[in-house]
C-alpha cells in the first residue's frame, strides 16, 4: 500500500470501518485506517456496545441516518455473512403518567415522518414478552423496524469489503505522533510515516486528549456506561429490545437464549486510560433486579459477564461529526452519547461525501464548530429521550430539512462464491468452517462426515477459502438441511430444493413451515429425583425393536443411520414395559455440547409420563456427564413433545424453517 493515501483514519471501530469502507468502496479514496488501540485489549467503545438499533424519534435528521444505517447495516450482514443483524423490533415501556406523555409525544414524531410505530396495550405487551410482561406498565410504543446486531461483526464485514479495494488497515505498537507540514498531515507509525491530505479522527474517547494536542480542543466527555450478558433460566426466546425509560435500563436478546442488558451510565467525565473496564458489582445486582422485573415467568438470571465501555458526550447531544474549525482537512467524529453504533453507516456516508464532494449539508446539525468560545465543562446527559419529558413541547432538534440518503445496495457486499459437491471425507480435513449457525455450529462437522459415510449430498459455498453455506441431504432422508448466515448462498440453495424441501434456521422467503427450537443449558437444570417409567441406554441388541417401534411410528427411518449403532456419539434412551420398547428418545453428543432427535412414544402408551421421563433420563445422564447444552427440534403443531420438553426443562429459544418446493412466492 502506498504511504501517500488519500485519506487517513485514525480508529478502526465501526464508525472507523464505515468511513473507510464509503471512502474506499464508494468514492474510489485510497485510505490507510490505523487501529490507536495498539495494546491490543479490546478497549474501544465498539468492543462494549449492545448493538441495538433503534428509531429515537428525535427529529427527521436524526431518523434519516438511523433509517440509512439500518439499511446499509441490513444489506452487508445479508451479502457477507457476519454481522447477525436480526430485525426484532423495539419495545419502550413507561409506568408513570410523565412517561406516558412522552410515549405519546415520541409516537407522533415517528408516525410524522414515516416511521412504523404503534402504542400498544397490555394484552400486546404480553404477547410479545417469553412469559408476559412486567406489571404496572402505564403505556408501550412498539417500533417493528428496530434490530439488534454484533457490532464488532459489522465493523470486521467493512473493513473485509475495503480491504479488496483501496484500503488498508494498520495497528500502531505505540501512541501515533501526528504532525501538520507543507499543507498535509503526517501520522508517524514507529519507522513508517503516512502522508495524506486529509486527516479524520474516528478514535472515540481518545479524540478530546488528540483534538487538544493539536491545539484544536472542541466540547466533548467521555463518560462510562456498564453492561452485562444474563444466562436466564428457562433460556428465552428472542423477544423486542426493551427500553424501560423510568430506570433507563435496555435489554435485548443475545445468541443462545441469553440476554444482553445495560444501565449503569455513569454523568461524570471518565479517562479513557484510567477507567475500570469491569463492571461493578452494585450495578450488575441492580440490573438483575431491575432485569427479572421485566420478565417475571423467568426463575433466575445468572451474570456471565460483565463490563464497562466509555463513550463519548456531547453538550446537546448531538454527534459531532465534520471538518474541524480552524484545521483544514482535519475531520472528526465522535460525540454519539453512547448511540454511536445505531448511526455509524449513515453517518460516515454523509462524511466520505463531505470529505470528498465538500457537501456538508447533510452533516449541518453535527457541525462541530456549532458550538461559541470559550469550551466550558459540562456534565455529561447521555439519557434515551433526547429532552426532559417535563418540557411542555417536545424539542425537535436543530431545525433543519430532512436529508434522504440512498442505501447501498445488496450487490456492493455480496461476494463471489465457489460451489462445490464432497465425496469423500478425506475432503473435510482441508475445510476452514466459519460460525454458519447460533445453535448447530458443533454439530457441523460430525454432520458432514455422516452424511459423506452414509453416501449423502454435501455441497459448501466457499468464498475466499472460507466455508460460507453448506447443504446436506441423506440418502433415505429427502429433507436436506441448509446451513448459512449469507442471504444469497441460502436463496441459491433453496432454488434446487428436491421434492422433500430442507430445514433451515434463517427466514429466507415466505413459506416456510415453522417449527421451535428447544434448548436447556444445563448448569441451570434443577434436576431430577425419580422417574415413573423404566428408562435405560439401549444395547446393540436393541436395535430390531429401535427399528420396528421407529417404522411403526415414524414411517421408514434411515436404515443406514441405524445399520450402524452403537456410535460414539450417538446414545439412545429406551422406556421398556410389558416385554417390547415402547419409547425412545436421541442424543447426537459433540463434547459439552448434544442435540435431541428421534424422539417417539408408541401411541398405545402416551399419557403415562413416557416422554417425559425419556427427556428427564437423557438430561440427568447429560449433567453427569459433563453435558452443557441440549437443543431439538419440534414441529409447531407437536403439542405432546413440547409440553414433554417443557416438564423436562427446555424452553422455546427460536425457530427454523421447512422449505417445501412450491410452497414460497
Amino acid at each position: 500500500m502506498t504511504d501517500r493515501p488519500d485519506v487517513v483514519v485514525l480508529g478502526c471501530g465501526i464508525f472507523g470501518a464505515a468511513l473507510s469502507w464509503h471512502l474506499a468502496v464508494r468514492r474510489s479514496q485510497t485510505v490507510c485506517t490505523i487501529d490507536l488501540d495498539w495494546r491490543d485489549t479490546g478497549r474501544g467503545a465498539t468492543a462494549a456496545s449492545a448493538g441495538i438499533l433503534t428509531y429515537p424519534g428525535w427529529d427527521p435528521w436524526d431518523l434519516d441516518v438511523v433509517r440509512r444505517t439500518r439499511e446499509e447495516y441490513r444489506a452487508l450482514c445479508d451479502g457477507s455473512g457476519v454481522g447477525e443483524f436480526r430485525p426484532n423490533g423495539g419495545l419502550r415501556l413507561t409506568g408513570c403518567e410523565e412517561g406516558a406523555v412522552w410515549i405519546d409525544r415520541i409516537l407522533r414524531v415517528l408516525v410524522r415522518n414515516g416511521v412504523e410505530a404503534e402504542r400498544l396495550d397490555r394484552k400486546q405487551v404480553d404477547a410479545l414478552l417469553p412469559g408476559g410482561g412486567p406489571e404496572g406498565i402505564q403505556a408501550a410504543l412498539f417500533t417493528p423496524g428496530d434490530a439488534v446486531f454484533s457490532t464488532a461483526g459489522v465493523a470486521s464485514a467493512y473493513i473485509r469489503g475495503a480491504t479488496r479495494v483501496r484500503a488498508e488497515f494498520a495497528r500502531t505498537s505505540a501512541p501515533p505522533r501526528i504532525l501538520r507540514s507543507g499543507g498535509r498531515w503526517q501520522v508517524e507509525l514507529g519507522s513508517r510515516t503516512i502522508d495524506s491530505g486529509a486527516l479524520v479522527l474516528a478514535c472515540g474517547a481518545w479524540t478530546k486528549r488528540i483534538l487538544e494536542g493539536l491545539g484544536c480542543p472542541l466540547p466533548m466527555a467521555p463518560f462510562r456506561a456498564q453492561a452485562c450478558r444474563l444466562r436466564p433460566r428457562p433460556l428465552l426466546a428472542p423477544f423486542p429490545t426493551i427500553h424501560d425509560i423510568d430506570l433507563g435500563l435496555y435489554v435485548r436478546p443475545a445468541a443462545e437464549g441469553r440476554l444482553l442488558a445495560g444501565d449503569g451510565t455513569e454523568r461524570v467525565e471518565s479517562d479513557p486510560d484510567r477507567v475500570d473496564r469491569r463492571a461493578d458489582l452494585g450495578t450488575l445486582e441492580r440490573i438483575v433486579t431491575d432485569v427479572g422485573a421485566l420478565f417475571p415467568g423467568t426463575d433466575s438470571f445468572a451474570v456471565e459477564h460483565g463490563w464497562a465501555g466509555v463513550c463519548v458526550a456531547s453538550p446537546d447531544r448531538y454527534p459531532l461529526v465534520g471538518p474541524v474549525p480552524g484545521a483544514p482537512r482535519l475531520f472528526i467524529a465522535t460525540g454519539f452519547n453512547g448511540f454511536g453504533a445505531m448511526r455509524a453507516g449513515g453517518l460516515a456516508g454523509l462524511l466520505a461525501e463531505g470529505i470528498v464532494d465538500g457537501a456538508w449539508e447533510g452533516l449541518a446539525p453535527a457541525n462541530p464548530g456549532r458550538f461559541p468560545e470559550p469550551i466550558l465543562p459540562f456534565a455529561p446527559q447521555p439519557e434515551f429521550p433526547l429532552e426532559s419529558v417535563g418540557e411542555a413541547e417536545y424539542a425537535l432538534g436543530p431545525t433543519v430539512s430532512a436529508v434522504t440518503v440512498t442505501s447501498a445496495p445488496l450487490s456492493l457486499f455480496s461476494e463471489e462464491a465457489s460451489y462445490r459437491s464432497l465425496r469423500s471425507p478425506i475432503e473435510l480435513e482441508g475445510l476452514c468452517l466459519s460460525s454458519l449457525s447460533e445453535w448447530f455450529d458443533p454439530f457441523l462437522p460430525l454432520f458432514l462426515r455422516e452424511a459423506l459415510r452414509t453416501h449423502g449430498t454435501v455441497e459448501v459455498a466457499e468464498v475466499e477459502g472460507g466455508v460460507r453455506g453448506i447443504y446436506l441431504q441423506g440418502t433415505s432422508e429427502g429433507v436436506g438441511s441448509l446451513f448459512t448466515r449469507t442471504r444469497w448462498i441460502a436463496e441459491h440453495f433453496l432454488s434446487r430444493l428436491g421434492p422433500q424441501g430442507a430445514y433451515s434456521e434463517g427466514a429466507w422467503i415466505p413459506g416456510g413451515d415453522p417449527i421451535d427450537i428447544l434448548a436447556a443449558d444445563l448448569r441451570d437444570w434443577p434436576g431430577v429425583t425419580t422417574l415413573r417409567n423404566p428408562v435405560r441406554m439401549a444395547r446393540a441388541e436393541d436395535l430390531p425393536a429401535v427399528r420396528a417401534l421407529a417404522r411403526e411410528v415414524g414411517g421408514a427411518g434411515d436404515d443406514s443411520w441405524f445399520a450402524t449403532l452403537p456410535r460414539p456419539e450417538e446414545t439412545l434412551f429406551l422406556c421398556e414395559l410389558d416385554g417390547r420398547v415402547v419409547g425412545m428418545s436421541g442424543l447426537t453428543r459433540v463434547g459439552a455440547y448434544a442435540r435431541g432427535h428421534s424422539f417417539l412414544v408408541h401411541p398405545r402408551y402416551r399419557g403415562l409420563g413416557i416422554g417425559t421421563d425419556l427427556l428427564q433420563a437423557r438430561m440427568l445422564w447429560l449433567s453427569r456427564t459433563g453435558g452443557r447444552q441440549v437443543v431439538s427440534e419440534i414441529y409447531d403443531g407437536n403439542i405432546a413433545s413440547h409440553i414433554a420438553a417443557g416438564k423436562a426443562g427446555m424452553a422455546v429459544v427460536g425457530r427454523m424453517y421447512h422449505y417445501r418446493p412450491n410452497r414460497h412466492s
